[in-house]
């Protein structure tokens, strides 16, 4: 009798343990989530105020490239130092739709570029963002631009394929997001294809 006792008291205690473990193992992540959300914000908030600032000495009529990580890394000056026109980065890394629709004002329109470069909507896909969502708020991008600046041109750039190696590091899987990114490029193009002083540019193939 005691060592049957003993032995559920041993059960008893070890799922303690464990639910105590798995709540404070879900506390962690939840809380590294938080932090992660949080230094996100703050690199988004920084990279604003930092165009803010930059805005004063740059001159309008330029080229700007605007987007997520994609664009936000892309060294212009080493592949268009030799345009007549001057390239300004407006990329943010981990930014979306939502966001480039929420600094129009400080990224493009205090600068009003005579070319605008758009890519956007891969952090979108990857965050489960609707498809619908998504149109609509590049929608609202392109409505905004045309009505600040009519005369600039917009090539709007389709979302490139993702590359495998997210695989080892995240939850994306690059198969289901090749399929969203293919609905939502060929919703971009038909949106585009007929508007004047904005063109598509196929990146994905």
């Amino acid at each position: 009798m005691l060592k049957k006792i003993s032995y559920f008291h041993y059960i008893y205690i070890s799922v303690i343990v464990l639910l105590l473990t798995a709540v404070i193992l879900l506390s962690i992540s939840k809380k590294e989530e938080v932090q992660e959300l949080d230094s996100v914000e703050q690199y988004y908030q920084n990279k604003c105020d930092s165009f803010a600032v930059q805005k004063i000495n740059l001159s309008k009529g330029q080229i700007v490239f605007i987007g997520d990580s994609i664009t936000d890394l892309y060294p212009l000056d080493d592949y268009y130092a030799d345009l007549d026109l001057a390239t300004y980065n407006r990329g943010i890394g981990a930014d979306t739709t939502s966001g480039v629709l929420n600094r129009l004002k400080v990224s493009l329109f205090d600068i009003q570029p005579s070319k605008i470069v758009l890519l956007i909507g891969t952090n979108d896909i990857n965050g489960k963002v609707d498809n619908s969502k998504i149109i609509a708020n590049y929608r609202e991008i392109l409505n905004k631009i045309k009505t600040e600046l009519p005369n600039t041109h917009i090539y709007c750039v389709s979302i490139p394929p993702q590359n495998l190696m997210l695989e080892t590091y995240s939850t994306i899987k690059v198969a289901e997001t090749t399929k969203t990114i293919l609905q939502i490029n060929a919703q971009l193009k038909q949106m585009v294809e007929n508007e004047v002083n904005i063109t598509y540019v196929n990146l994905f193939s």
